[in-house]
């Protein structure tokens, strides 16, 4: 068995390269095995990426500042500045973890996510927080990372149980709704309710259709 040192994922089949990235992949024992399709970014690449990133970074901020130098000027409301700025980082951060990280598209996609959220509760918090990103969107969040992950497995169908992992995380994210109605932050848990039984439901559902294979995965990776 191979595992690709990008993705992450295992692959059963000998080959030199992963059938996902097109990236080098590592046996077992350790040995590296020649790469025959290089890596899609090389030092030149990375370092023109590189510079387009501070190039967005600096643009980023000096917009900020003109525009927070405009809105003193004019007197404004403060609000709109913290929202630019929130998608401003939102936008660099994307940028960096999409095109400069060498992590695999399971971590992006939990990344990506996440950020998403988080601006969008940032939205909510400065037009008076009405409560609707962590009651509807956070919840949605979790129930659009279970179907985006069966997905993944119905595609990447030869290595599907690489997936069961992501599985277990998503089901723990759950539990954050509901630590935070304790706390007040959360006052309708129909969604909250609903994505936790998504995500049990379908990590139940895979460990019944997987059999064997799903339990040794289990076993592999957390030796239960």
């Amino acid at each position: 068995m191979s595992k690709c040192w990008n993705c992450g994922v295992q692959l059963r089949d000998p080959v030199p390269v992963c059938p996902l990235c097109k990236c080098i992949v590592e046996r077992e024992e350790g040995e590296n095995l020649r790469q025959i399709y290089p890596y899609p970014y090389t030092e030149r690449g990375i370092k023109k990426i590189q510079l387009a990133l501070n190039i967005y970074l600096f643009a980023a901020i000096a917009t900020e500042v003109l525009l927070i130098v405009i809105n003193y000027a004019l007197g404004g409301p403060a609000q709109w500045l913290i929202l630019i700025a929130a998608f401003l980082a939102y936008g660099y951060v994307t940028l960096k973890v999409s095109i400069q990280m060498r992590t695999g598209y399971q971590l992006k996609m939990i990344l990506q996510t996440l950020l998403g959220v988080a601006v969008l509760f940032v939205i909510d918090l400065e037009t008076g927080f009405g409560g609707w990103s962590l009651n509807y969107v956070l919840p949605a969040a979790y129930i659009l990372t279970d179907v985006v992950i069966v997905i993944l497995m119905f595609v990447n169908n030869r290595n599907w149980q690489s997936y069961i992992p992501l599985q277990i995380f998503d089901i723990a994210c759950c539990v954050i709704p509901f630590v935070l109605y304790h706390f007040h932050f959360v006052t309708n848990l129909i969604m909250a309710i609903i994505a936790a039984s998504v995500a049990v439901l379908t990590f139940a559902g895979t460990i019944l259709v997987g059999g064997k294979r799903a339990r040794d995965e289990l076993y592999r990776r957390f030796h239960v």
